[in-house]
Parts: C-alpha cells; sequence; structure tokens
C-alpha cells in the first residue's frame, strides 16, 4: 500500500477504533449492556449473532428441494450436491447456514412442508438446542456430578500391560496410594482400569477381570469421589455397581449382551465410546469415509438404543474414542469438530491422555506426553467437551481451571 493511500485510512482508524469481537453467548450479552443496549432489544437481537452451519445427511431429493428454497427466501444459503439442481440424485447431504433467528424461521416454515418436513423440522430444532445447552448434570445411582466446571477423571490401571503404566499399579497398596494422590490433585471421578484395550491387546476372561478389580474396589468406593469402571463386560460391571461403583466406561458402547440390562438395573452412569472393531485389531488399516458423521452417527444410534431400553438420558455421557480404531488424521479430525457432538445433547468425554497420536506428532514415547497431552486436553475442553481422562490429574486439572479462567 502506498504511503499517501495509508495516511488516507489512519484518521478513519484512529475516529472510530473500528475492530472485529469474537464474542461468546454470554460476553455477547454483556458488551450490549455495556453499550446501553434495552434488554427487550437485547432478547431480539441475541439470536441475530448467533451463526450456525447444520450438516443434514441423507436428504431426499424432494425435501432438499423444499428446504433449499425455504432457506433462500430467509436469506439464508443450503449448499446441496450439484445433482439435485440437475435431478439425477435420489439424495444429498446438505449444509444450512443462517442465525439462529433465521433457522426458527425455517423450522416453522419446513414443519408444515409435505414429505418430511416434519421430522427435518423437529432433527434441526433438536440438533441446535442440543449444541446451545453448555451444562450438564450427570446422574449416576443415588449421586450427581455437575459438569458446569469441567471435570477430570483419573485414571487407575490395575493391569500388568496397559500401553502407559501397565504393571505400575498391579499392587494392591501402590493402586490405592496413587488413587488417593489424584483425589487430593483434583480428581473428580476415578476410572479403573482392570484390562487392557490398549491397540493390540489380548482380552482376559471376566474371572480375572473381576479378581484384579477386587484387589482396590472395595477401598476406593469409600473415597469421597465416585469411582467408575472401564469394563465391556455385563458380568463384571455387575460385580463393580455391586462393591460401589457408580459409572460403567464401556469401549465397545453397550453392544455386549446384558450390558444395558446391567446399566439399567443398578440405574448407572455410563459412558458409551465408539470403537472401530476390538482392541486386538482396531489398528489394522481402520477407514472412514467421513470419521466425524460416522462416529456420530453410532453415538446416535446407540444412545437412542439405551433410552428406549430403559437407560435414563441424564445418565448417559458419551466419547468419541480417540485412538480406538482410528488414524492420526481422523483423530485430529475428531478433536477439531468435537463440538459437533455437541448436537446430540449428552456430556462429551475425551481421552487423549499419552495416546499415540501425540507420540506420532512429537516424536516422544509414551511417557514423555505430558505437555501434548495437556495440549490436547485443552483443545477438547475449548471444542466442547466436559469430561477429560488423565494420567496426569495435577498437571490437566490445573490447566483447564486457568483456561476456564480465561474464557469466563
Amino acid at each position: 500500500m502506498a504511503k499517501s493511500e495509508l495516511s488516507f485510512l489512519l484518521p478513519l482508524m484512529e475516529k472510530f477504533n473500528a475492530h472485529v469481537k469474537v464474542l461468546s453467548d454470554r460476553r455477547i450479552r454483556e458488551e450490549m449492556t455495556r453499550i446501553g443496549v434495552a434488554k427487550e432489544g437485547q432478547e431480539i437481537m441475541e439470536n441475530k449473532a448467533k451463526f450456525y452451519i447444520v450438516k443434514i445427511e441423507n436428504l431426499p431429493i424432494k425435501d432438499a428441494i423444499i428446504l433449499k428454497q425455504e432457506a433462500l427466501s430467509l436469506g439464508m444459503d443450503c449448499a446441496v450436491s450439484w445433482n439435485v439442481v440437475s435431478l439425477k440424485a435420489e439424495k444429498t447431504d446438505a449444509l444450512l447456514f443462517g442465525t439462529k433467528k433465521q433457522f426458527d424461521f425455517l423450522t416453522k416454515k419446513m414443519f408444515i412442508q409435505p414429505f418430511n418436513g416434519r421430522e427435518l423440522s423437529e432433527e434441526i430444532n433438536e440438533a441446535i438446542s442440543n449444541f446451545e445447552n453448555e451444562f450438564y448434570v450427570w446422574k449416576f445411582r443415588d449421586d450427581s456430578l455437575d459438569l458446569s466446571n469441567v471435570c477430570v477423571m483419573g485414571i487407575l490401571n490395575v493391569t500388568p500391560d496397559s500401553f502407559s503404566d501397565g504393571g505400575k499399579f498391579f499392587d494392591r497398596q501402590k493402586a490405592l496410594e496413587h488413587a488417593e494422590r489424584m483425589v487430593e490433585e483434583g480428581a473428580d471421578i476415578i476410572d479403573i482400569g482392570a484390562e487392557s484395550t490398549r491397540p493390540g491387546s489380548t482380552p482376559i476372561d471376566a474371572k480375572e477381570e473381576i479378581s484384579r478389580l477386587s484387589m482396590v474396589l472395595d477401598d476406593l468406593s469409600s473415597f469421597t469421589v465416585p469411582v467408575s469402571v472401564d469394563t465391556y463386560k455385563p458380568e463384571v460391571a455387575q460385580f463393580a455397581l455391586d462393591h460401589g461403583a457408580k459409572i460403567i466406561n464401556d469401549v465397545f458402547g453397550l453392544r455386549k449382551e446384558g450390558m444395558m440390562e446391567v446399566i439399567k438395573r443398578y440405574d448407572a452412569g455410563v459412558i458409551i465410546m465408539h470403537m472401530k472393531g476390538e482392541p486386538q485389531t482396531m489398528q489394522q488399516n481402520p477407514a472412514y469415509e467421513n470419521v466425524t458423521s460416522e462416529v456420530i452417527q453410532f453415538l446416535r444410534e446407540r444412545s437412542l438404543e439405551a433410552i428406549r431400553f430403559g437407560i435414563k438420558k441424564e445418565n448417559i455421557a458419551i466419547d468419541p474414542g480417540i485412538g480406538f480404531g482410528k488414524r492420526l488424521e481422523h483423530n485430529i479430525t475428531l478433536l477439531r469438530e468435537l463440538q459437533s457432538f455437541k448436537s446430540l445433547g449428552f456430556p462429551i468425554v475425551v481421552g487423549v491422555s499419552r495416546k499415540g497420536f501425540i507420540g506420532e506428532i512429537l516424536e516422544r514415547d509414551v511417557n514423555e506426553r505430558l505437555i501434548g497431552s495437556v495440549a490436547s486436553a485443552l483443545f477438547a475442553v475449548m471444542n466442547g467437551a466436559s469430561i477429560i481422562r488423565a494420567h496426569d490429574v495435577r498437571e490437566t486439572k490445573e490447566a483447564i481451571r486457568m483456561l476456564e479462567a480465561l474464557r469466563k
């Protein structure tokens, strides 16, 4: 830019101090209050300040044409396949772009349209409503956890072969001391694993898993924080819940016969996780067409099946399963697009601690991944995670507290 042109711009920049603002919903209200906007005006303008991109999948062409027309009539936009315009496709995915206010009008108009208009309207409304929910209370048995602040789940592996600390806490006394230390460091939940589910691990039977859990479970149930047990076996889950556990962390996503019955009977909390394949084989060339869409679809189906079975919605949390049947690029994509999982309406659990994708990026061995683990955890929190599973509780907890202070 020539000097004369720069001098022409400078007085304008100095006169009005124009600058772009990036604001959360709460900060938008604070800024309007600071300016002096009337309360009634704030309520009207708030929905205009919220901009959303909503993806619709497998939309029949008749519905797609109506949706696009209605969106354009409201000043929105709707991106669909070119084959819809040329009438060469039966179905299409679609991206809708608009403000909250525009979506409110669009869903009202779609509700009275033919074909799948009503169902489409309801699903869009539900996705946006779920997405806007910032805080959850996660319930389990006679207890609950307020997730208005991000919680840390301390990992306790009573195994000889876990990927990070296998054998380190296989001794009862060492395990209990480590659990107590994690609580002192700020763990909100203790998550016990008695069977390694690292890539390539060999499964053990329920009897051996119960034997390992029995070393510590009764003592841990007297702790001031709830205990979660990482298992996919119904008989192990029943043993754990009989001995004081309140949450079952299921890497198989409630796919084992009998697990839903156990969760329902004990009114337990449950984490439904996505895993492609099984631990022994899950890292053998995992492939996805669209990893985010496929994992969301899986978690949607499993959580709806659980609710239909009788498990309470408020007892469910979801986990995209970082490192479980995913390549480096899949893990990165899921973390970048984690906010999309908020559309399902459940607290999001993320476990990134010391995982292989961090080692791939930083070229660090498993016990040299603290910085990468904390950075990844913070990125997950910024993108919607409510619970972080961590080996290094104090460092993770303090980093999250600092992030929350800055965000507030």
